[in-house]
């Protein structure tokens, strides 16, 4: 499978733009999961014992935007069944993880807007977008309504046969401190002692990303594609809170994942639905 490919030559430290990082240990409830046709996410969660670590990620600008890419029939992580890229073509709901929650509590403040378009490397053509949004304390949802449907950007760049979606996150509220954004942390699970494991998701493996230091290859989809005028395309990806240039731990990926309609014959549950459940209830 293809995947949006970040090639940099900067590297995302927590220094670049003043950004703060802190380690979460939370538990992602899987039997509280809403009906769905099919799910794609590409960050770690790695049970230890039954909480996964996560950074939260804050300090950013107002118009700063962050994003990730999803490849229709991708092999996700959390042992999702793969999406039928032909049929599964409808997005429903976005999921993401804040840490921080304050725009429940100071509506207006810390307001994002969520977009998606066609990846093209980048922002491609618009698909939809969210008006404000108060992203909620913890794992929250933002419903795509009316659902759409990203058919049109089956071809879309370089006769690619799957749609390539990318979904992001602009920081519109007058002050950019929060989200406390939630991506993957590999570092610290490590420290812990923590089994990087393959059961419920693919293998784990360290550093994610290139070899060498300073640009990221296919195997990262998140990135900070910088203010209101796109300065960084391709994005900036983001590092590991406790790794330099990249060559460590590698890099990290939001914790976002996309639900999707699919309206042909092959929408299912997740093919390891049993196996997550025994693992983390």
């Amino acid at each position: 499978m293809k995947y949006l490919v970040f090639a940099l030559v900067l590297v995302l430290a927590a220094s670049a733009f003043g950004l703060e990082k802190k380690a979460y240990q939370m538990r992602d409830d899987f039997g509280m999961e809403p009906e769905y046709d099919g799910v794609l996410a590409y960050f770690y969660y790695i049970p230890c014992p039954t909480y996964s670590w996560f950074w939260a990620y804050t300090g950013w600008t107002p118009g700063d935007i962050v994003g990730m890419g999803f490849d229709i029939g991708d092999e996700g992580t959390l042992g999702y069944a793969p999406l039928d890229p032909l049929n599964c073509n409808t997005i429903e709901r976005i999921r993401v993880l804040d840490f921080a929650g304050y725009g429940y509590y100071y509506p207006g403040l810390f307001t994002v807007e969520f977009d998606l378009w066609c990846a093209a490397g980048g922002p491609g053509l618009h698909l939809w977008n969210s008006g404000p949004v108060e992203t909620p304390p913890g794992w929250g949802y933002v419903y795509v309504d009316p659902p759409v449907c990203v058919t049109e950007c089956l071809g879309y760049c370089c006769g690619d046969l799957v749609p390539i979606i990318l979904v992001t996150a602009t920081h519109t509220g007058p002050n950019g401190g929060y989200p406390a954004w939630g991506m993957d942390n590999i570092s610290t699970a490590i420290e812990e002692g923590c089994v990087l494991h393959d059961i419920g998701c693919l293998p784990v493996y360290y550093p994610r990303g290139p070899v060498t230091p300073g640009s990221c290859d296919g195997n990262v989809h998140g990135g900070y594609f910088g203010g209101y005028q796109w300065e960084y395309l391709p994005p900036l990806c983001f590092l590991d809170g406790d790794d330099s240039i990249g060559d460590v731990y590698g890099y990290i990926e939001l914790a976002w994942r996309i639900y999707v309609i699919c309206e042909g014959p092959t929408a299912s549950e997740p093919s390891t639905w049993g196996n997550i459940k025994s693992m983390y209830r």
